[in-house]
């Protein structure tokens, strides 16, 4: 499980929280998309411990590790996946319910990347639209860890169904071009970008 935050990053994670549920948007704020701005850099830290935020509030959350490529959100909670988000997109389908794992905190669960297969190349607008309808049922709070949306058609394609993204840079590491560059591919899109989140 991931282990407890300092006493002060831990409440800098709850005003983030509080932050974005006060944002008055034109839809309600339930599926989020987190970002890296650089390509081969990680959200999953980000996306953990805010999530764990969402669940310590009373919300039931589910957090949604989509970067296929590097897979880290069930390393953070000690967990071995044998199935997940792959093989739901994936030509033969599969199980939500059987793929979504208890993470020890309450309110909050895991559908991890899955099993070290190869990653469909393509993810059809209409099967992400279709997966987050059936996450939206299961779930008040809906975070999806992902790749740098500039270098991932299933990025886009998870994001053009979210009601927002945050975008996740970090200290000393991040180039501004990137940054501009991960906007620039979400707001193609009309993605409500929500705002960045520094990391050291």
């Amino acid at each position: 499980m991931e282990r407890p935050l300092p006493q002060p990053v831990a409440e800098a994670y709850r005003i983030l929280r509080m932050n974005l549920e006060a944002l008055r948007l034109e839809h309600p704020l339930q599926a989020l998309l987190l970002a890296p701005a650089s390509p081969g850099e990680a959200a999953d830290a980000v996306a953990a411990h805010l999530a764990i935020a969402f669940a310590e509030a009373g919300r039931q959350t589910l957090l949604v590790d989509a970067d296929l490529e590097r897979p880290g959100l069930h390393r953070r909670f000690g967990l071995s996946p044998v199935s997940g988000l792959a093989a739901l997109i994936g030509e033969g389908g599969g199980s939500i319910d059987a793929s979504l794992m208890a993470t020890g905190v309450p309110g909050l669960w895991l559908l991890p990347a899955g099993a070290a297969e190869p990653p469909p190349a393509v993810l059809p607008a209409r099967r992400a639209g279709e997966l987050l309808q059936a996450l939206r049922r299961r779930a008040e709070r809906i975070l999806i860890c992902a790749s740098a949306p500039q270098r991932s058609s299933r990025t886009l394609a998870l994001a053009e169904h979210c009601d927002g993204a945050l975008l996740i840079v970090r200290a000393r590491r991040t180039h501004r071009a990137d940054l501009l560059r991960a906007r620039e591919a979400l707001e193609r899109l009309h993605v409500p970008i929500l705002g960045v989140v520094l990391q050291r």
